[in-house]
């Protein structure tokens, strides 16, 4: 596991931690604040890169479900 996803923003960071769930999770926090949470490494860690991008400026293209 990659403490700092994004090597070159360490604001970033996944860690396995308890948050109400029988498991430990990954949890994706920037600046020490919560992201969000799943039992998936691949999710926390595209998330982490979407959010770096939208912060960078990127356009954020959402889907609509009929």
């Amino acid at each position: 596991m990659n403490k700092y996803p994004i090597g070159s923003d360490q604001r970033y960071t996944i860690t396995k931690e308890f948050c109400g769930h029988a498991e430990p999770r990954f949890v994706l926090r920037f600046c020490g604040e919560w992201v969000m949470q799943s039992q998936f490494y691949a999710s926390v860690l595209m998330r982490a890169v979407g959010d770096s991008a939208m912060r960078k400026g990127a356009v954020a293209i959402e889907g609509k479900f009929a």
